[in-house]
Parts: C-alpha cells; sequence; structure tokens
C-alpha cells in the first residue's frame, strides 16, 4: 500500500497492526507526510457531513444515506486519526524541517485559541488572547472570553461558565452561557450539554446551561441545528427557534451576548488601555535614568514619517532614529503606532553616545517568525569592547552578550564574549503577540537579569566578568544588524515582527520596576 492508501486505512478504522506501525513510521519522519494526513482527514470529517455520504464513501442512488445515525463512530475515528499524528510528532520530539537541516520543527497541541478576553478570570491560573488551547476544560468565572476553534467555529463564553474543548470540531459545555457562530467551513459542529448534543449546520445559535449542570435550554438565531435530545430523538431548530433539554421553550435571547457587541467592549476596552499607557508613559520619559525612549506615539496616521523621536525628558536630539525600510503599522492598541521589521533592509537607525556602566532594555514586540539564528533586538554596528548585543536566539531565548578582548586581540573573540541566555519564551503559541521584553547588566556583580512579560526568564552572571569595565554604543539599531565591520557566519539579523516601544536605561532596573512597566503597557 502507498502512503495515501496506508492513511485512508487508518482514517476508515481498517488499518492492519503491521500497516499501522508503518504508517507511524513514515509519519515520524517526513514531515510532507504528516502534512498530507492533516489534509486528508480534515477531508475526511468534511466529507462525512455532506449528505448522501456513508462510511466515508458517497451512497448509490437508492442507498440510505446513514450520515445522521453513524456520526459519531466516523467523527470519533477522524478525531482519532488528528490526535494520534499529533501524539506521534510530540514523542518522537524532533522533526525534520523542509530544508533538510535537521533543524527541531515547532510543534503544538492546540486546537483552538483564546482570540479575545473582556475583564476575563479562569480558574487554574492566567491566559491571555491569543493562548493556544489544548483539548481541556476551560473554567470561566468571570467576565467575557471568545475562543476560535481551528474549524472556523466561534464560541464566545460569559461569566460563570465551564467549556471543554474536545477537538477543533467538538465541545461540551458543562454550565454558563454561551454564543456559538459557525460558518459553512466549520459545518457539522458538535456542541455537547446536558441532555442535549447540537450538531450544527452552519448558523448562529445560543446555549444556557444550569449552574447545577442539569437542565440545557438553546436558541437559534440563524440558520439550522439538529438538536439530538440524551435517550434518543431529533429536532430541526432554525431561525427563531428555541429548545429546553425537557421539551419546552425556555430561553430568552436577549441575555447573550452577540459577537458585534463583544467586539465593541473590546474596541472600548482600547481606549481606556491606551489612555492609561499615555498616563504613565507621561510620567516615564522624565525618569533622569532614561538614555532613549522611543514611544513611537506621536506617529500618527497623518505624520508617519521616517523620523523616530527620543522622547525622554530632556530630549537629546542627536538620539533621534532614523527608520529605514521599516513601515508603521498598527500597535497594541487602535490609534498606537509600531515599526514593522520583515525584509533585510528594514531597520531603526540611531546614535547613541556616552558610556555607562549598567543599562536595561526593555520593548514591546510582536514576533511574527523566529526565523533566524540570531534576531536582531538591538545591536550596535561592530562588535568593538562594551558593546551590547541584544538578540532572540533560534530557539526562542534571550540573548545578551558583551565583549572585551584585551589590546591586541583581533578578529571575533569567542572566548571574550560574555554571553547570556534566558530560557525559551518565544514558542509557536507566542508568536503574533505583544510581549514585553527586558535585559538588565550590573555592571558591578556582572549579573544578567531577563525578563519576559515582566516574569525573571534568566538570571546568570558570566565567568568573565570583572567589575568597572564600560559600556558603550555609537552608531547602532533596532530590529537589525546591518552594518557589520568585520566579515561575519551570521550577517542577516533582521526582526521578522514589529516593535512599538523601546527604553534605554543607564541603570539595572529591578524586577519590581520590569514588571511595572509590564502592567502598564500590556494589551488587556
Amino acid at each position: 500500500m502507498n502512503l495515501e492508501s496506508l492513511i485512508h486505512a487508518r482514517l476508515d478504522g481498517e488499518i492492519s497492526a503491521e500497516d499501522l506501525v508503518r504508517l507511524e513510521e513514515i509519519l515520524r519522519e517526513d514531515w510532507q507526510a504528516r502534512r498530507l494526513y492533516l489534509e486528508l482527514a480534515d477531508l475526511h470529517a468534511r466529507l462525512l457531513h455532506e449528505p448522501g455520504v456513508t462510511s466515508g464513501r458517497l451512497a448509490m442512488p437508492g442507498e440510505p444515506d446513514t450520515r445522521r445515525r453513524g456520526w459519531w463512530r466516523t467523527a470519533a475515528l477522524t478525531t482519532a486519526g488528528i490526535a494520534a499524528v499529533v501524539a506521534l510528532v510530540i514523542l518522537s520530539g524532533k522533526t525534520t524541517s523542509p530544508g533538510g537541516g535537521g533543524k527541531d520543527e515547532a510543534v503544538s497541541a492546540g486546537v483552538a485559541m483564546l482570540s479575545q478576553t473582556i475583564s476575563a478570570k479562569f480558574a487554574g491560573g492566567e491566559r491571555r488572547s491569543g493562548d493556544t488551547l489544548a483539548p481541556g476544560t476551560i473554567h470561566l468565572t468571570g467576565g467575557l472570553a471568545q475562543i476560535e476553534f481551528y474549524s472556523g467555529a466561534t464560541v464566545v463564553i460569559e461569566g460563570e461558565a465551564e467549556l471543554e474543548i474536545v477537538s477543533p470540531w467538538e465541545a461540551r459545555c458543562h454550565r454558563g452561557r454561551v454564543r456559538v457562530q459557525v460558518p459553512p467551513a466549520a459545518k457539522g459542529f458538535l456542541l455537547h450539554a446536558p441532555g442535549l448534543k447540537l450538531e450544527d449546520l452552519g448558523t448562529e445559535f445560543a446555549l444556557n446551561v444550569d449552574m447545577s449542570g442539569v437542565g440545557s435550554d438553546v436558541h437559534v438565531f440563524d440558520g439550522e441545528v439538529i438538536a439530538h435530545r440524551e435517550g434518543g430523538g431529533s429536532q430541526s431548530l432554525t431561525g427563531g427557534m428555541s429548545l429546553g433539554s425537557d421539551g419546552e421553550k425556555a430561553v430568552d435571547p436577549a441575555v447573550f451576548l452577540s459577537l458585534s457587541e463583544l467586539d465593541g467592549l473590546a474596541a472600548e476596552r482600547g481606549v481606556r488601555r491606551l489612555e492609561a499607557w499615555r498616563a504613565w508613559s507621561q510620567g516615564a520619559r522624565r525618569d533622569e535614568r532614561l538614555i532613549a525612549y522611543y514611544d513611537f506615539h506621536h506617529q500618527t496616521a497623518a505624520g508617519r514619517d521616517r523620523f523616530v523621536a527620543n522622547v525622554a525628558e530632556p530630549r537629546i536630539q542627536s538620539r533621534t532614529g532614523g527608520a529605514v525600510g521599516a513601515r508603521w503599522t498598527d500597535g497594541r492598541w487602535p490609534g498606537k503606532a509600531a515599526l514593522e521589521f520583515k525584509r533585510p533592509g528594514d531597520r531603526l537607525r540611531m546614535n547613541i553616545d556616552g558610556t555607562y556602566r549598567d543599562i536595561t532594555f526593555a520593548c514591546w514586540v510582536k514576533v511574527d517568525s523566529v526565523d533566524k539564528k540570531y534576531n536582531s533586538l538591538l545591536l550596535t554596528d561592530g562588535y568593538e569592547n562594551g558593546e551590547p548585543h541584544w538578540q532572540i536566539y533560534e530557539d526562542g531565548s534571550l540573548m545578551f552578550s558583551l565583549v572585551y578582548r584585551p589590546p591586541g586581540i583581533l578578529g571575533k573573540g569567542g572566548k571574550y564574549n560574555q554571553m547570556y541566555f534566558s530560557r525559551p519564551v518565544l514558542t509557536a503559541e507566542s508568536l503574533g503577540r505583544w510581549h514585553h521584553l527586558a535585559v538588565s547588566y550590573d555592571g558591578t556583580s556582572g549579573e544578567v537579569v531577563q525578563y519576559f512579560d515582566g516574569e525573571v526568564a534568566g538570571r546568570e552572571v558570566s565567568p568573565l566578568h570583572k567589575a568597572g569595565r564600560s559600556i558603550q554604543f555609537g552608531p547602532c539599531e533596532i530590529g537589525n544588524w546591518g552594518l557589520p565591520t568585520e566579515s561575519h557566519q551570521f550577517p542577516i539579523r533582521n526582526l521578522n515582527g514589529a516593535i512599538d516601544e523601546f527604553a534605554i536605561y543607564r541603570t539595572a532596573l529591578s524586577a519590581g520596576e520590569i514588571r511595572a512597566m509590564f502592567e502598564a503597557g500590556r494589551v488587556e
């Protein structure tokens, strides 16, 4: 059997033990095989929800349509198949990239994402907009949360609610209120509730499960839902119809928040957060420990020029930045600007004078991809004694370094290079979201502390550290390293993402100060 035949046999539940072992071996070793598996599994799932499909194939004329009777079996097979391939990738630990270089390929067990939250509080720990969600239970204790399933279905939960995510195509509401929107591409999305099983045929509906987890009421706003009652019996519900698990109408549609209302609340929250950040920023720029502070906020839609002001007070004009190639884009909130770095030429040039004993870098950054060995945050043009380099390493960790070569020593000076790494923080789940990054260096103790979203991600003292050596910048840039003074194996280091605030201090800020900076600027 070829690969495609093996996959179809697995999805149909007809694969032999010998062929299953063979398929697992292929999936472990070949990323293209895994991609084909997922494509065929998705196609298999969609066909099973089309009229005239029985046992994974089109029904012949006159043959009964068993789609309604057998959906639970075939859906389970598809879900099991997808779970199997994800498990294989996770268990194998290493996968081969398309380039064949042996680099570990990022994997994720996610089947949905937390796309928006409004004053949301979760049991069991903090969750943020953009979080990837694996199968499991989400317990909301207050506020609102919007979940987007990879199938395309969108679910809004509000107040006290408990939702179990089963797969990209299936969820179970244990209690609370939810509103579900299912586009045509997600037709067949299943939502379980006490006494009811709701098969969505492309629609928008709301569900209310009482706090005891016993009674369920559903109201369809638009489209069609097939409601399967516990113990047998099904009913088609169309726009304007309601049904309780006891068969009675029992739900008021006005109590459910619409997706457009949620978007409006999110916009209002963004305005409030922007105003709060503005007030904080006005005070922060007066900190006498600042060397330079680029807030990008003065760059409005009507005036996003190539000059980026250093707004640290008193303002030193010689530290004004110059954007090269990098384009202005939206920042953390509507009305807040950011610089986007995509191409090898994109950068923000500065010239920072003076010498310093201690420093702190802090920025808000949205990384779209860690696609190079070194990904620039701030680099000096060369790498002379005392010049700092701050980058994102290829494994998603934060990397800070300084070099001090003895007199007369030339070259790259690897054994004189003080290098510090945090734990990997920029993973597949954190890409495409705004994060606060910071690093502090104490020139006396030699301690380097790196931070991710206000929390310590690395703390280290280099054995090469010697107290009393100064730090200097000179010509440098944010988001790139375009003018290295010596030949280097990795000259292309442009960031793939956006930055909308960057501060440089002449002191090692405390963990409390970094946390306060994060809280003042966080999106939510």
